[in-house]
């Protein structure tokens, strides 16, 4: 007999969907797990897993190899990952994966539509997980062909020979600095007035420079005008100027991302969505209407695979175990891109920080991996630093960016010191395993403690003076 009632129904089976689904499942609820197209959403099947083989592959790729079987084993590794991932999720006790499209017929309850099916299915709490898709740039002339997001990037056969990139963030840059080691030419453009245009300047700076090594041609505060199929050039405009780039075989269009929520019905929920934001929900996930919570993409707080399994998890246990204490804060989220060099930062924004601190209470310390670690000279790192915000005289940690190799895997220590609200007098207590990259957390320490130290006079006063001041 077909169940239609469950204790949960999840529509969505990305990051974090399948989190919040497994979670409850293994609990013991009865879960309807509703996806789509695939098993894994966008992380497995157009994103971190398939871009980061691609990253890897790239880092290792010598003269004489072929970049078309690149792209090959990059599906081949993608598509062994999907299908082990939905076999598992398809065994999994009290967990009753269900194929097809969601749509609300009311606050409790889902049409799904597969094919020419059509099955109504019910449950007390319903989690929407259904992600984003690629915000899209309408070039005129540009073929269907030629135009790839990342829904249809790691579908090529073929490394192409001249990729035009529009945009300067995350997915531009990762796959920009990937295929120029592949051999393909690179040219982007972006709106902005520079790379990584959320990060702070000196992050801007150093990706600009990297490009410039890479022989990346960037363009910004250009648009496109149009693209000429008979000779296959683009048509830029930066100002008043026009620039023509030729013998373009393709466009990767990475200027954002757009909640997947038009297909839902949510107004038959009565569920609110803000046009600029997405979908309308406290810090526990939960939507204005009772039992329905919202996670991941569609979600104002959440743009990152790590933030929608966070996210996941705290819906797990606001639905599985009400009573118990949960902070109404959210986890502290870090961000990473795959550049090259990585990038990564957590904390406070620079605007948060401008809001929330007078700017003579901060003191901002920077450790060069060249000039300042042994690992950064002997590993011959040319562009990578350490850049931390802090609190004068107390050395509280408000904001973090690391630049350079193993950036990804570093500024998870920050994370949790900026958590547990560590101070740099703590870190300069631990003791760091040398030589490593790690060390110039050891660095950024002893150059607090030493410039606080020697002038603590000065330093005391100072902390007296704008700790109770207003921002600026």
């Amino acid at each position: 007999m077909t169940n239609n009632n469950f204790h949960t129904i999840v529509i969505g089976a990305g990051s974090g969907g399948l989190t919040a689904a497994i979670g409850l499942a293994g609990l013991g609820k009865q879960v309807a797990l509703v996806e789509a197209h695939h098993v894994g959403g966008d992380c497995t099947n157009a994103g971190c897993i398939p871009s980061k083989t691609l990253i890897h592959l790239a880092r290792h790729f010598q003269k004489g190899d072929d970049p078309d079987e690149v792209f090959s084993q990059v599906v081949r590794k993608r598509n062994a990952l999907r299908d082990q991932e939905t076999q598992e999720v398809q065994q999994i006790e009290n967990l009753t994966f269900i194929q097809g499209l969601a749509r609300f017929s009311s606050p409790k309850s889902l049409i799904i539509d597969h094919g020419d099916q059509t099955r109504q299915i019910s449950a007390d709490n319903i989690i929407i997980a259904t992600g984003s898709r690629a915000r899209w740039l309408e070039i005129p002339g540009l073929p269907q062909e030629r135009t790839l997001t990342n829904a249809n990037f790691f579908e090529l056969t073929e490394a192409p020979k001249h990729l035009v990139i529009a945009g300067a963030g995350i997915i531009a840059l990762e796959m920009a600095f990937a295929l120029n080691k592949l051999g393909t030419k690179i040219t982007m453009f972006a709106l902005d007035n520079r790379p990584v245009a959320n990060a702070i300047p000196e992050v801007s700076q150093a990706i600009q420079a990297a490009l410039d090594r890479a022989g990346i041609r960037t363009f910004y505060q250009t648009t496109a005008k149009s693209y000429d199929e008979s000779n296959q050039s683009l048509l830029l405009q930066q100002g008043h100027q026009f620039i023509t780039i030729p013998e373009v075989d393709q466009v990767l269009i990475a200027i954002g991302r757009v909640p997947n929520l038009e297909a839902l019905n949510l107004e038959q929920a009565g569920v609110r969505v803000d046009p600029s934001i997405g979908v309308v929900v406290n810090t526990f996930g939960e939507t204005k209407v009772k039992g329905i919570y919202a996670i991941g993409d569609i979600t104002p707080t959440s743009a990152y695979t790590h933030s929608a399994n966070a996210q996941g998890r705290r819906v797990v246990q606001r639905i599985a175990f009400p009573l118990l204490p949960l902070s109404r804060k959210e986890p502290l989220i870090p961000n990473a891109t795959f550049s090259d060099p990585e990038i990564a930062s957590v904390g406070l924004t620079q605007e948060a920080l401008a809001k929330t601190w007078h700017p003579d209470l901060i003191k901002r310390i920077r450790v060069d991996f060249k000039t300042d670690t042994d690992r950064g000279y002997t590993d011959g790192v040319e562009n990578g630093f350490i850049i931390v915000d802090a609190v004068r005289l107390t050395g509280r940690i408000l904001h973090v960016t690391i630049l350079g190799p193993r950036a990804s895997e570093m500024i998870s220590f920050f994370t949790l010191a900026i958590n547990q609200r560590m101070s740099l007098y703590q870190l300069f207590r631990l003791v760091y395993p040398y030589p490593t990259y790690s060390s110039g957390i050891l660095k950024v320490a002893d150059l607090f403690i030493k410039e606080t130290l020697t002038q603590i006079g000065k330093e005391f006063l100072a902390y007296l003076k704008y700790r109770l001041a207003k921002p600026g």
